[in-house]
């Protein structure tokens, strides 16, 4: 079985191009069981995913990604109820701090704060555990996971 976890809506401008409701039409095509919306800095796709997702019988999971310093980005999926708040406080935060199109969290710490009920997913190649490995091979990449901040998202 196949579960898509990291795929942007057309409300990632320039980065994804299907809107939402087609994307839960293709995965009922495809008999994939089901996908996580993470658009960039906000679940701006997720309601109406979520909406065609519950007609379709496909498990919907809302995340999103959440931008920090050096324009590294987490992908982080909502586990429960409460997970779901934090990623809308976490976007809320960014809009309001910060100019358009910069990021907004300058370390770990401040993310841990609304990290309950999130699940940070690796991110792609230039996400922070890839740029661990990159820059320290895998020395630097166990201390990066063994930092606080990463374990709060990683329990």
């Amino acid at each position: 079985m196949y579960v898509e976890l990291h795929a942007r809506s057309a409300f990632s401008f320039l980065e994804g191009a299907c809107l939402p409701e087609e994307m839960a039409a293709v995965c009922a095509e495809r008999g994939i069981a089901g996908m996580a919306i993470t658009d960039r800095d906000g679940v701006y796709g997720a309601p109406r995913f979520h909406g065609e997702a519950v007609k379709r019988k496909i498990k919907s999971h809302i995340g999103a990604e959440i931008t920090v310093r050096q324009s590294t980005r987490l992908p982080v999926i909502a586990a429960s109820r409460a997970g779901y708040q934090n990623i809308c406080r976490l976007a809320t935060q960014m809009k309001l701090r910060v100019p358009k199109n910069e990021p907004c969290f300058t370390c770990e710490e401040e993310i841990a704060r609304f990290s309950g009920g999130l699940i940070c997913l690796t991110g792609d190649e230039g996400g922070p555990l890839a740029r661990a490995l990159e820059q320290g091979g895998r020395g630097r990449l166990v201390a990066l996971l063994r930092r606080r901040a990463w374990q709060l998202f990683l329990r």
